[in-house]
């Protein structure tokens, strides 16, 4: 274990193995005069575990774009952020970024408008390797086929190297199947394996098409214009298909229009493959989506199933006992027989989707439960069996355990964005019932969602699409253990390389996906990671193909600094991290006798994390503080300018000095290098990145905290004293850092200075009309000040009379205050502005304490994730009371105050959140808290 680093397990050998790190090394480092002791080891490193500790300070990096709020009147209201953090201690020192949900990283993207559909196809059925991908249009089909680089190279020159021979690589390229109807658009494609025979289907809006995969030529055939020849009752045009699925065992279910649902096998006749209709059904209304997978518990055989090695999953081709059915205008799904004894397709279970009444209806209700204020029906449906899996546990006892992990699930997406699951439980005999449970609802976005399940290594995952894609799978509840599997949610941003043409910078974003597709090749994907799964997403405009990252809650990216990290700032304007750092005592440490400690703020690429620029500082110069903000250059008739600088707050600790005497402010700016935000001589000159030192400021003490505040303008806090500083900048970009009015003085040593000041209310004031903030001192609490304008004077408003030995603090709104201290306690301050008495108002008063157990670095307001109703309307985050009155099925939903979301990180590495909750939610967690306790 390691407090400074991350803990490994370390395996010792019997026999000395050579060092990775000299036998990397030319021959010539391995013969002078080392010990050869020193190029071996008995040590082997298994794996490591993660510690983030201890958490100096982070700052969180917005991954989305900005969504504009006209209603709220500002930006980058609702971003998902990463958090960067500074961790680790001398030579262990890192930048750690931790961001939630699965990262998906691009390998190829093409613009292609209107995709409406995709599948994946093998060109034999127990092939590791997709062949074909399937494009459906709205009056056409396109196909993409993995070509490998010989065959794309057929048409040169046939002479190789033999270095070429080793390179395999492939490419997509269009191409086309004979059997496949290419002037329609496909509604489902897959691959069967019926008799031995390796089949593909295709399913149009007139037809089932049954393609023999070795040929690709049309074996035969069934459409919903032609009758049945064994059945010359059912001779009659019945209507083109709207909705089809099937399964790898050939079963076949299509839905025609007027809500007619046909149940189709491919079966062996003669040897030969041939289509059949077996039964049908027409519905009450018209049929939205339909799912045919077979549960792993329930699955008949239909064939022998075909076992991959352990590269991949096992496939077979089990039968389905049901299929599941949802309705246009029908809140509900139902699961209809397939079982060939019974003439039509009967009804075992109707699954009522809202939360007022039981889920499970039986046979004979012909009335509909219907659930007010909800009218999203089911836009697709999803049966899998889904697998926990616990990162501790070995191969050997997973696999003896695997089933009492396995839950067979159904997935519902809505058109409103909402994903709601249940528990399946088959029938245990034939006198039983089929039964759900557990039902869960989330809301993964505003756009409607189609659900596509997919491997990733041995664990069968299901990936929601829409505005914010999401990957679903199962964890906990393994045996030996007494908690229950949980569903997780995970999701999607995209890793992608910027085409710039001085460099290229890895940028993560967030997608929308409105239809993808599972596709695995080794010609396409070179990954070595056989639990990596790659996938084809698709929105209007552009095709991207991908893999997938590890399926975890959170990720974890270090990189070393080789120094102990103090500070960070993300610059979003520069692009870059700036990363105050402690160096030891190298050369040139020793001055004066004394040593020196060598900081420096170091400027790194906030994508490729390459080093941009680096500022040492002098002697026995310490930092204290980094920040980005954006501040007022100049003020004018046609209004105010600003523009983004990082400010870095210095002390000199001097060995002869108790408390610092001098210190001061540098102001720096860094350009981003796009050629958008310069100008440039020539349009061929390729603009560069760089880092400008623009003015600083001494100080009689250490800068010990900065803070954006109101009108473009900071607060500093410099020993005791606070003060608010302005800058002026000339027309040749020189410019003057000045301190405005009087400053605030009551403090011992004002360690921390917080505002509700940002890029929303730069401008203005609070929502009180009043210019707030609070500082945190080392051991008086917390104050709350005012700055005045008209007098141009910092004013205390109020203040704990409480002795709390401030480690961090945070501003949550005008009069709710959150604090930290030195015994690993969380404090909560409120200020009643509004009291009758003087002695109450210039009072904070404590309204919540809580023991933590770790001592808190730092905080910031914002989230790991986004909310619910980001880039919704802005009627969804001002009508609350409708809401919360229309019934309790949106009732019971978490209520989270707006602003009040706040990260902490700790000294033992922990990052944590804090919510706050809304009136309702509050008063029932305090009625079961008191419950409890009785």
């Amino acid at each position: 274990g390691s407090q400074f680093a991350n803990s490994q397990l370390v395996q010792i050998l019997d026999n000395p193995v050579p060092v990775s790190a000299v036998s990397s090394s030319g021959g010539e480092e391995s013969e002078d005069g080392r010990n050869p002791l020193e190029e071996t080891t008995y040590l082997q490193t298994l794996e490591e575990y993660t510690n983030l500790g201890p958490i100096v300070d982070f700052d969180l990096r917005p991954t989305g774009d900005e969504s504009k709020d006209d209603n709220a009147g500002g930006t980058n209201s609702y971003r998902q952020s990463v958090v960067v953090t500074c961790s680790g201690v001398a030579k262990d020192g890192t930048v750690r970024l931790v961001r939630n949900g699965v990262g998906m990283k691009e390998q190829a993207e093409v613009e292609m408008e209107g995709i409406k559909g995709m599948w994946s196809l093998r060109r034999g059925f127990d092939e590791h390797d997709d062949t074909f991908l399937v494009q459906s249009f709205v009056r056409e089909t396109r196909i993409l086929g993995v070509q490998s680089s010989k065959d794309l190279e057929m048409d040169g020159s046939t002479d190789m190297d033999d270095d070429e021979e080793e390179e395999e690589g492939g490419a997509l390229a269009e191409v086309t199947i004979g059997g496949f109807n290419s002037s329609k658009s496909t509604l489902f494609a897959g691959n069967v394996s019926v008799g031995g025979a390796d089949l593909l289907v295709q399913v149009v809006e007139d037809g089932v098409r049954v393609v023999d995969s070795a040929t690709l030529e049309m074996i035969t055939d069934w459409s919903p214009f032609r009758g049945d020849e064994e059945e010359s009752d059912d001779d009659e045009p019945m209507g083109f298909i709207t909705v089809a699925s099937s399964n790898e065992s050939g079963q076949i279910v299509v839905a025609l229009r007027g809500g007619t649902l046909v149940y189709l096998v491919v079966e062996s006749k003669n040897s030969k493959p041939n289509l059949r209709k077996v039964k049908s059904v027409t519905l009450e209304r018209e049929i939205s989506c339909i799912d045919l997978r077979p549960f792993e518990s329930t699955s008949f055989s239909g064939n022998d199933s075909m076992d991959i090695d352990g590269s991949g999953p096992s496939r077979g081709t089990g039968k389905s006992h049901l299929v599941a059915v949802g309705l246009w205008d029908d809140f509900s799904v139902r699961f209809l027989d397939l079982n060939e004894s019974s003439n039509t397709l009967d009804q075992l279970l109707h699954i009522n989707l809202g939360r007022s009444v039981d889920a499970n209806i039986g046979n004979d209700a012909e009335e509909q439960a219907t659930d007010s204020g909800q009218h999203m029906m089911a836009r697709s449906l999803c049966l899998v069996t889904m697998e926990s899996q616990s990162t501790n546990s070995s191969p050997a006892v997973s696999n003896s355990s695997s089933s009492s992990n396995k839950v067979d699930m159904l997935f519902v997406g809505l058109g409103d964005g909402k994903c709601i699951s249940f528990g399946v439980t088959p029938p245990e005999s034939s006198s039983d019932e089929w039964l759900v449970h557990s039902r869960k609802e989330v809301s993964l976005g505003t756009q409607g969602i189609h659900l596509v399940p997919f491997q990733h290594g041995a664990r069968a995952c299901v990936l929601a699409t829409g505005d914010r894609p999401t990957i679903i799978y199962l964890t906990g509840g393994n045996s030996g253990s007494n908690s229950n599997p949980k569903l997780c949610y995970s999701t999607i941003s995209l890793t992608v390389e910027d085409d710039d043409e001085d460099e290229g910078h890895a940028s993560h974003r967030n997608i929308s996906v409105n239809v993808a597709t599972p596709f695995r090749s080794s010609l396409l994907f070179s990954s070595t990671n056989k639990n990596n799964s790659s996938l084809c997403v698709a929105d209007e405009n552009t095709l991207r193909l991908g893999m997938i990252d590890d399926i975890q809650k959170l990720h974890v990216t270090s990189y070393k600094l080789g120094m102990t990290p103090r500070r960070i700032a993300h610059h979003e304007a520069g692009r870059v991290y700036c990363v105050g750092c402690i160096g030891g005592a190298g050369e040139g440490a020793q001055i004066g006798g004394e040593a020196n400690m060598g900081n420096c703020v170091r400027f790194f690429d906030d994508s490729t994390f390459e080093e941009v620029n680096r500022i040492d500082l002098e002697p026995f110069e310490m930092i204290l503080d980094v920040t980005s903000v954006s501040m007022c250059t100049s003020s004018s008739s046609s209004g105010e300018n600003y523009k983004p600088f990082i400010l870095i707050g210095t002390a000199y600790s001097y060995p002869d000095e108790d408390e610092p005497s001098q210190g001061r402010v540098l102001v720096v700016e860094c350009n981003s290098g796009e050629s958008g935000n310069l100008k440039s001589e020539s349009e061929d000159e390729m603009v560069t990145r760089f880092v400008r030192h623009v003015t600083q400021m001494p100080t009689r003490g250490g800068v010990y905290s900065i803070t954006p505040f109101y009108g473009g303008t900071v607060t500093i806090t410099v020993n005791s004293k606070t003060h608010l500083c302005k800058l002026n900048l000339s027309d040749n970009e020189i410019g003057e850092l000045t301190l405005v009015g009087a400053g605030h003085h009551g403090h011992m040593i004002s360690l921390y200075c917080k505002s509700l000041a940002d890029e929303m209310s730069l401008k203005g004031g609070s929502s009180g009309g009043k210019q707030l903030a609070i500082v945190g001192d080392l051991m008086r609490s917390i104050s709350l000040v005012e700055y005045l304008p008209k007098h141009q004077v910092i004013e205390e408003l109020a203040r704990d009379y409480n002795s709390n030995f401030c480690t961090s603090i945070e501003m949550l709104t005008d009069n709710i205050y959150l604090g930290s201290e030195n015994f690993a306690n969380l404090f909560v301050l409120r200020h009643n502005a509004d009291a009758p008495s003087e002695e109450a108002r210039v009072r904070l008063d404590t309204v919540g304490e809580y023991h933590l157990g770790e001592m808190i670095n730092t905080m910031k307001r914002g989230s790991l994730v986004m909310p619910s109703n980001a880039g919704g309307n802005s009627s969804a985050k001002s009508d609350t009371k409708s809401k919360s009155d229309k019934s309790s099925f949106e009732g019971n939903a978490i209520e989270i105050a707006v602003g009040s979301q706040t990260l902490f990180g700790t000294v033992d590495g922990t990052i944590g959140s804090i919510m706050g909750l809304g009136g309702s939610t509050f008063a029932f967690l305090g009625c079961l808290q008191r419950a409890i306790f009785a």
